[in-house]
């Protein structure tokens, strides 16, 4: 098998409250490490498709600024944050003042600055990138949740894949060429297994990635 030295550009679509993403964000990061990814880290909205309340687009509000401030790679340390706070640390909040509280300290353990929170949620205009991107996903992708990804040469992409487990090493690989694969497959719209979906403890899932980022930061 001839590896590809070439990076490919991929679009990720989240929402940092979204167990099934985080998992699959896991898995395309261990990817990264075997191949050239360039990932782009994009906004989609659970709180928009179920019409929920609007403190429930927090955690995206907060990757927003992290883009809007440091661009990709600091959305990338951002949603590492989210993702180890609302799954690994199995944190909530029911108002903006404890998310802001909690967000701080996962944050400064990416790099970023812990005050990106609270400055986040109190800057309307977050919101507005949030839905931004949520909105062009809806009407351009049709896209219905998340996780979503858009690999090169794909104009639509694909709702997962929704994964169980994390693969390692080799493992990741091969479900990315298969992924690939698959996106290539013009007719082929939907696969899913029957059955309840079990998940394996996500504790601890990310430090290989949060010892990464701290020692590039």
């Amino acid at each position: 098998m001839t590896v590809s030295t070439t990076s490919e550009h991929v679009q990720f679509y989240f929402d940092p409250l979204c167990p099934w993403a985080w998992m699959t964000s896991l898995w395309i990061r261990e990817v990264r490490r075997q191949r050239p990814l360039d990932i782009e880290w994009k906004f989609f909205s659970l709180a928009g498709v179920n019409e929920r309340a609007d403190v429930w687009h927090g955690p995206l509000r907060i990757a927003a600024l992290a883009r809007r401030e440091g661009g990709n790679e600091a959305t990338d340390r951002a949603y590492l944050a989210l993702g180890r706070l609302f799954h690994e640390r199995e944190k909530s909040f029911d108002e903006i003042d404890q998310l802001a509280e909690l967000a701080g300290p996962y944050l400064a353990e990416v790099g970023l600055d812990p005050s990106l929170a609270r400055r986040a949620l109190d800057d309307a205009e977050t919101l507005t990138e949030v839905l931004a991107d949520h909105t062009d996903a809806l009407e351009r992708l049709k896209a219905f949740g998340v996780p979503w990804i858009v690999v090169d040469g794909d104009e639509i992409g694909f709702f997962g894949p929704v994964i169980g487990e994390l693969p390692e090493g080799e493992r990741a690989v091969e479900l990315w060429e298969h992924f690939q694969w698959i996106g290539r497959q013009d007719y082929l719209f939907e696969l899913k297994r029957g059955g309840r979906k079990r998940m394996q403890k996500l504790n601890g899932l990310s430090e290989r990635f949060i010892e990464q980022a701290a020692g590039s930061h």
